[in-house]
């Protein structure tokens, strides 16, 4: 029911004159699960469930595979299979966040991992960069080393390349649909985080707005009542106010509204064998519900009502074309 790594060949490690449009063709960089008719201008995303490697990394890698799998948002991706029955898409990425990570700028590497770093990468030192946990991230779980030799600087480009951008592109163009349909789009980017060793301090749910800053007021206040009905206890903007997708689309100035949900894993998840458990059936119907909530929130934000939503619906399927349903 719930596949685990999946490990694929890398075309580049065959044939290195492998480029780009041949890594989007193959369809390993994202998903995206499309509505029948898209009926709300909200965006769903999931950056960190992939769990695709390139079979040449994880046979140079210096940390186990469980490791590796331990720092992704394992399975988010699957609490959001029904989501796109509400009338809105969901993007989702395939690949390992460990090979590298779509929540981060593309610049903000750690020279230190490089033979020959770009000179830009030395001016985009980040806390999250210092931590490791860059685009390139440099450790897996509990701080295990990735690497035990430097990379050359072709080898970010080409992970930029061939997963990062095509997933970027994808998003915007969701979003763009979204803002010319609806006049606004809403990205709702959702993430799970690991359980504190104090589990009693760990809430359930942390909503990011980035302090009010990434959306209209109401919407983080909406969404936590949402959780908040259903018992979870919730949090906002502490520890988690939003990452680089939330910054990077969160301008509600220009119709851009963005919201960070970080999931506690142990509400799902055995976090150290990195396998669902039994309450993953039940987050799963509760992410479907809210996000039908969610959905019907911002129809209402862009002065859509029951009435005249169907005047709006449209099929397009540009954004994903070739792709379809195609999570592993």
């Amino acid at each position: 029911m719930f596949p685990g790594l999946m490990i694929f060949s890398d075309p580049a490690s065959a044939d290195p004159k492998f480029r780009a449009p041949e890594a989007e063709r193959t369809g390993f960089s994202f998903s995206i699960d499309e509505p029948v008719s898209v009926v709300s201008p909200a965006v769903f995303a999931s950056p960190h469930s992939g769990r695709l490697y390139p079979k040449g990394f994880l046979e140079t890698c210096a940390a186990s595979t469980l490791d590796l799998r331990r720092i992704e948002d394992a399975y988010v991706d699957r609490l959001l299979a029904d989501v796109h029955e509400s009338g809105s898409p969901v993007i989702c990425g395939l690949v390992g966040r460990a090979f590298v990570d779509l929540n981060r700028a593309e610049s903000e590497m750690d020279p230190a991992m490089f033979v020959d770093p770009s000179p830009g990468w030395f001016s985009q030192r980040s806390p999250r960069v210092d931590a490791g946990l860059g685009c390139i991230p440099r450790v897996a779980h509990n701080g295990t080393p990735i690497y035990s030799h430097k990379l050359r600087r072709e080898e970010a480009d080409r992970r930029l390349e061939q997963v990062y951008k095509p997933y970027h592109r994808a998003l915007e163009a969701l979003l763009k649909r979204a803002q010319a349909m609806f006049g606004q789009a809403w990205l709702i980017d959702c993430h799970s985080m690991p359980t504190e060793a104090d589990a009693a301090r760990t809430p359930d749910i942390v909503i990011g707005d980035r302090f009010g800053a990434s959306c209209s007021h109401g919407l983080a206040d909406f969404v936590e009542s949402l959780f908040r009905s259903r018992g979870y206890t919730t949090a906002r903007n502490s520890p988690y106010a939003g990452g680089y997708a939330t910054l990077a689309h969160g301008q509600p100035s220009l119709g851009r509204h963005a919201l960070q949900i970080e999931i506690r894993r142990r509400l799902y998840l055995d976090e150290a064998a990195v396998e669902p458990h039994e309450g993953f059936l039940t987050l799963r119907r509760h992410m479907s519900e809210i996000a039908a909530e969610i959905c019907a929130y911002t129809r209402t934000e862009v002065g859509l009502n029951a009435g005249n939503t169907k005047k709006k619906a449209a099929l397009d399927t540009s954004a994903a074309k070739g792709l379809g349903r195609k999570r592993p």
